[in-house]
């Protein structure tokens, strides 16, 4: 009889010995097989419980939780009712995942999320399973968009620390270097102007090369950099004048950590499209995506032609837009 890959390979850890780790084991095996660099300068704890905004450390101390796993946790750690919607789904056996398939879950919160975008608008969405997968996918979206535009060839970005996550193509429209050193060449045709300055932005956009403009509504990593009052709704302005898509980067400012849902309704404005992440996961799953306007996406995804050219194993799963229903739903 062959033996079990453990019984051939060698002691596998059960869920219940890793949850009853000591820190000690748990050190040793994060610096041997995760990154042991970031672990040990980037002032990593041993947390062994969170709930609401406390963890608990591995000696029993209490922290209060002052950065939400960098927005991640909108609804607080362990909340409730988002635990309760993925049980749901587990003890109704759902239906997770499935390339061709109707998917209860996604379509209810797609229309959740449609409900509380700008003025209602976009009622489109595209899921991922993070932010930078999210900024991945809204580029390919507008560059399919305006397949048969030829003028359209560039894509325009800001600079002073503009963010929109650390993949290749992500880092090639954010505008920190520290974060694009070591991956020239970048994706190329994609230019940059000062964040905040509109006199810049119409020069920019007046030449009409420009498929979509990325901005974030407050710049996060580059310092909490709120722009002048009325850039925004200027930047739309000129994106309409231009035809240009007006593409929002809410991921870290979105999920109403600014005292609206999204930040862009402090201008009242109406994106093409808005990318989402962090806050919708509840903490507990890897959940993203983008919602936009319906002109947006059929133009990219509207046909036979282009309908396929963009899926993902994960796309729509169930556990993950339970996740985002039922953080909506404690929101509302």
């Amino acid at each position: 009889m062959v033996n079990s890959i453990a019984e051939q390979k060698g002691h596998f850890y059960t869920i219940d010995e890793a949850i009853n780790f000591d820190f000690e084991t748990v050190k040793a095996l994060q610096l041997k097989h995760l990154n042991a660099v970031r672990t040990l300068n980037g002032g990593a704890k041993y947390f062994k419980q969170a709930e609401g905004c406390t963890f608990i450390d591995y000696e029993g101390k209490k922290h209060l939780d002052m950065i939400g796993a960098v927005g991640v946790v909108s609804v607080g750690n362990n909340n409730e009712t988002v635990w309760a919607g993925i049980k749901k789904c587990f003890d109704t056996k759902q239906f997770m995942m499935g390339a061709i398939s109707y998917h209860n879950i996604a379509a209810a919160f797609a229309h959740n999320l449609s409900l509380v975008s700008p003025h209602q608008k976009l009622t489109k969405v595209g899921t991922a399973t993070g932010g930078a997968e999210a900024i991945e996918g809204v580029i390919k979206l507008v560059k399919l968009a305006v397949r048969n535009k030829p003028e359209k060839t560039h894509i325009l970005a800001c600079v002073r620390g503009s963010f929109h996550g650390k993949t290749t193509g992500a880092v090639s429209v954010g505008g920190k270097e520290k974060w694009r050193a070591y991956q020239h060449p970048l994706m190329a045709n994609v230019d940059h102007v000062p964040y905040g300055d509109a006199e810049k932005l119409e020069t920019a956009l007046r030449t009409g090369k420009y498929s979509a403009f990325f901005a974030e509504p407050i710049q996060g990593e580059g310092g909490i950099i709120v722009p002048p009052e009325g850039y925004l709704k200027k930047a739309r302005e000129l994106c309409t004048e231009n035809d240009t898509y007006l593409v929002i980067d809410e991921i870290q400012a979105g999920c109403g950590r600014t005292g609206k849902f999204w930040c862009c309704e402090h201008e009242d404005i109406v994106p093409d499209c808005l990318t989402f992440a962090k806050g919708f996961s509840g903490g507990l799953i890897p959940f993203a995506g983008y919602n936009c306007t319906e002109e947006l996406y059929n133009a990219a995804y509207g046909s036979i032609e282009t309908c396929f050219h963009h899926t993902a194993t994960y796309q729509e799963n169930g556990l993950s837009c339970a996740a985002g229903l039922s953080s909506l739903i404690y929101f509302g």
